[in-house]
């Protein structure tokens, strides 16, 4: 077991180098790919969310009003959100990593969730992870607010379970200063986390915005909830200090906040935008992140989540796929 300490001090002292000429050589100067490095890449809906809502989200405040009151009315996209089983076997991969925003309205509709299911298994895929969007505030300074955020977050964990997913993932949106927003998260966490429990369901924060951005005052909610059923979703490309618009733009250290939160990570979002002629992303360090969190202990699933515009969905996607598993085969010699 690697203690928290142990890995810091090591990471600090030992800075991590990439070989570029290394990690793209060509195919066959390199053995195959490892088979349990491909079943590590899984695939996240939201590379899709173009696809499946179409320019619903142009408008994001209307976007949002009508997710909450006619929730089909946003997917005005041509693909069924259903339909990334079929996806996500086309691309090679086996597991999926749903986004709750792109079926809203099915929460606990077993008829419409049964046939998810069917297409997942005709497409020999399984669901990994739920992530959770629009469910209020788990650190709200009023206790009923954080209650009924709770409550909501409550059917999209029998959704989970009932998909067969094995995880799900939530925000630690608050308000208050720092220390108000820990504990109150951390209230909230420790009620949720053991509610997913009780259904076989690990339930995990990601650096999602506003404090949870702050790789330290993540790594302390961690800390402060203590449950043995929270962990972490680490997106590598989260760091933006006080909110996605805040002007001027202010960051967390990437590679320091991948280090504060790799001790507690269960499982990682694999950003993406664009990438250059070598097949690399062209702001993100595939191979170094990787390096972090695999000597931190981690062994469980790269999410590849592209969110470019000048690449379609699926070559952004493809392109994805290709660098994380590159990346991470070259991280495990």
């Amino acid at each position: 077991m690697i203690t928290r300490r142990h890995f810091l001090k090591n990471a600090a002292i030992a800075p991590i180098a990439l070989s570029s000429s290394h990690v793209f050589a060509r195919a066959k100067d390199k053995p195959a790919i490892d088979t349990s490095v491909n079943k590590r890449i899984s695939l996240s809906q939201w590379s899709f969310h173009q696809s499946i809502l179409g320019d619903s989200k142009a408008d994001y405040e209307k976007f949002k009003k009508v997710l909450h009151s006619r929730p089909d009315d946003v997917l005005l996209g041509s693909l069924d959100p259903r339909d990334i089983a079929k996806v996500t076997r086309q691309l090679g991969l086996e597991s999926i990593d749903l986004v709750n925003v792109l079926f809203f309205g099915h929460a606990m509709d077993k008829p419409w969730l049964d046939d998810f299911k069917s297409r997942a298994t005709d497409n020999s895929v399984q669901f990994q992870v739920l992530m959770c969007d629009e469910t209020g505030s788990l650190g709200a300074s009023s206790p009923k607010q954080r209650q009924a955020s709770i409550d909501a977050h409550i059917p999209w964990l029998e959704t989970a379970a009932y998909l067969g997913c094995k995880q799900l993932r939530v925000n630690a949106y608050g308000d208050g200063t720092y220390l108000q927003q820990l504990n109150q998260c951390a209230e909230s966490l420790d009620k949720l986390a053991t509610r997913a429990q009780a259904l076989n369901i690990e339930l995990l924060v990601e650096n999602h915005g506003y404090a949870s951005n702050n790789g330290a005052w993540l790594a302390m909610l961690m800390e402060q909830t203590n449950h043995k059923n929270l962990g972490l979703f680490s997106d590598l490309d989260n760091f933006f200090m006080g909110g996605w618009d805040h002007k001027p733009e202010r960051r967390y250290d990437r590679v320091q906040g991948l280090m504060d939160l790799a001790p507690y990570t269960r499982g990682v979002s694999v950003k993406a935008h664009d990438f250059d002629n070598q097949g690399r992303e062209i702001t993100l360090d595939y191979k170094r992140f990787f390096k972090i969190f695999e000597n931190a202990g981690f062994s469980g699933y790269y999410s590849a989540e592209f969110e470019g515009s000048r690449l379609t969905e699926q070559e952004g996607s493809e392109a994805t796929i290709a660098y994380a598993k590159k990346a991470l085969e070259s991280t495990l010699i």
